[in-house]
């Protein structure tokens, strides 16, 4: 039987109890990082296995080896050219664009298209019109939903509207108001429950991640997000620049400085959460996201005046609407800090 993630199974058994009956297209959506493409994964695997145990595929038939070396005939996936297996190592639903030396992305890299185009959903028309190899579940899955852009999302909408038989539609997102309101209407909704924190820290102790309180925190309560807030790199780089942060008299601009070839979504995503977390402290004594900081915030939260934190995390929000475009990341950084420092004092 294939591995699933704990959390995965019941709603899986629910799913595949209706296998004679499904609906045409389910739409899966939920909180990032709980691994709604592993789930849908799942499901498709298990309709097109042909020695299904209880329902769910059973991992080691015929049509089991040729789903995990991608070549079933009767299973397409639908992604944005930056998540395309065939060009990089892409995951779930993350950016997936390669590395070049192991640090910076090639040209080519850069040019791949975050949208899923209507010349990808076009490309699918013999696939979903002609009759099944295996006489058994035709499966599409589409990741993340949201980027079709209004051309593939208008062209979908045929097949939506008229399904050939035995086919399954899995459209995966979790930003589903970004999907057209015609695209909804059109599949029966499967909300993904994200997994209790007992369940979560169970499995990341269970894959070797350190200190995964702190990590599962700092996700969100997302366990799939946290195997990466755990890598000892991102860590290092991250405990450097919440230890400035601490300190109302640092040297701010020698901190932008320090930071400036950082990543500047991670610097604002630990800017964002360590406001956060300071309003939460100020307000109910307690830490969401840096529960490892939690003296440092509460110490500083003592003194810091709400309008002050509101209108600099205000600030953090339009930094990043525009981070993708930076036209200087020192200066832009050193802006955030002493802002920073203004917003505590």
């Amino acid at each position: 039987m294939i591995d699933l993630l704990p959390w995965h199974r019941a709603p899986l058994d629910e799913i595949l109890l209706r296998r004679a009956s499904l609906p045409h297209a389910l739409l899966i959506h939920g909180k990032q990082g709980i691994g709604k493409i592993e789930f849908a994964r799942a499901i498709a695997q298990s309709l097109l296995c042909e020695s299904a145990e209880h329902g769910v595929a059973c991992g080691t038939c015929n049509a089991c080896g040729w789903y995990r070396e991608g070549n079933h005939p009767d299973f397409r996936e639908l992604v944005p050219e930056n998540l395309s297996d065939d060009e990089s190592d892409a995951g779930d639903t993350t950016d997936g664009a390669g590395t070049k030396d192991g640090t910076q992305e090639s040209a080519k890299e850069k040019k791949k298209s975050k949208e899923i185009k209507i010349d990808q959903v076009r490309e699918l028309a013999q696939f979903m019109t002609l009759s099944t190899h295996r006489d058994g579940f035709r499966v599409l899955v589409i990741f993340p939903a949201e980027t079709m852009n209004l051309s593939a999302a208008n062209a979908l909408l045929k097949t939506l509207e008229e399904p050939p038989p035995r086919t399954v539609i899995l459209l995966v997102t979790d930003q589903m108001a970004r999907l057209l309101a015609t695209i909804r209407s059109r599949c029966q909704r499967i909300l993904l429950a994200s997994p209790t924190t007992d369940e979560s820290l169970k499995w990341l102790n269970g894959q070797g991640i350190l200190k995964p309180e702190a990590a599962l925190a700092m996700a969100g309560g997302a366990p799939l997000d946290a195997i990466a807030f755990a890598d000892r790199t991102y860590q290092t780089e991250r405990q450097t620049f919440l230890g400035a942060l601490t300190d109302a008299n640092a040297d701010y601009v020698a901190a932008a400085q320090t930071f400036e070839k950082s990543d500047l979504v991670n610097i604002i995503t630990w800017l964002q959460t360590w406001v956060a977390d300071l309003v939460l402290a100020r307000l109910a004594g307690e830490v969401s996201h840096h529960v490892d900081h939690k003296s440092e915030i509460s110490r500083l939260a003592a003194r810091v005046e709400l309008p002050k934190l509101f209108r600099y995390e205000a600030s953090l929000r339009q930094a990043r609407r525009s981070i993708s475009h930076p036209l200087n990341a020192r200066l832009l950084l050193e802006q955030l800090l002493i802002s920073y420092q203004q917003a505590i004092k």
